[in-house]
């Protein structure tokens, strides 16, 4: 297995694209920020359909219902929960904090987006610029953060599939969002890349995610 310190400040400098999994990916074409950023995707983003420069998974039950991902979706790197045994191992706990060294571990953080901004920090990236990150649940969260959630009907807490099909399917279980503890994960990081001199920039539309400053996405592509 090739060491993960081969990715230590592969991209010291520069910029790159953290895309969520919001609904707001339906206003923003992904693929002209493609065209001039590496990017991070996570989860089922192959379901958009979209194949970043590197992907990542760190949620167990999110793996179980990925793996085996697409033949036809080949990111660059992989970084996926360890146990899955596929592509580059990483090793997500649940603590208060922002890894630097994501070869060790990385801090859970309630989102996958925060798994990524460790793994991009620790590329050596300088401008981390957030899409599809809304930041709100209108249907998982009203549930008790960190329950099980059952879908049912359509889902507007993610974004539609490109066969139309709803994000998460009818009866899938997954844990219902934890906002808060989410938006203080978010807040260690910020301190974090503050000290750092390095920024994340939320391009997302309406987003209700306020940690971070924010921008147009036109002023990027």
């Amino acid at each position: 297995m090739k060491s993960l310190a081969r990715f230590k400040n592969i991209h010291r400098g520069e910029a790159c694209v953290v895309i969520g999994n919001g609904p707001s990916l339906k206003e923003e074409d992904v693929n002209v920020l493609a065209a001039k950023y590496p990017t991070f995707g996570s989860n089922q983003i192959y379901r958009l359909p979209f194949t970043p420069t590197y992907y990542v998974m760190v949620d167990e039950d999110m793996t179980k219902a990925c793996i085996p991902l697409p033949d036809e979706f080949n990111p660059r790197e992989l970084f996926v929960r360890a146990e899955a045994g596929v592509g580059n191992p990483i090793y997500p706990i649940v603590v208060a904090g922002f890894s630097v060294d994501f070869p060790n571990f990385v801090v859970m953080g309630g989102t996958v987006t925060y798994a990524i901004l460790q793994i991009a920090f620790y590329m050596g990236f300088e401008t981390m610029l957030l899409v599809g990150v809304d930041h709100r649940y209108p249907k998982a969260g009203q549930m008790l953060p960190g329950s099980s959630f059952v879908a049912s009907g359509d889902d507007p807490d993610h974004f539609v599939c490109a066969d139309g099909e709803p994000y998460f399917r009818e009866d899938a279980i997954y844990n219902a969002p934890e906002l808060e503890g989410t938006t203080q994960s978010y807040a260690i990081a910020k301190q974090l890349f503050d000290q750092s001199g390095r920024r994340v920039i939320n391009l997302t539309p309406r987003t209700n995610l306020d940690v971070f400053e924010k921008d147009s996405i036109d002023n990027w592509i």
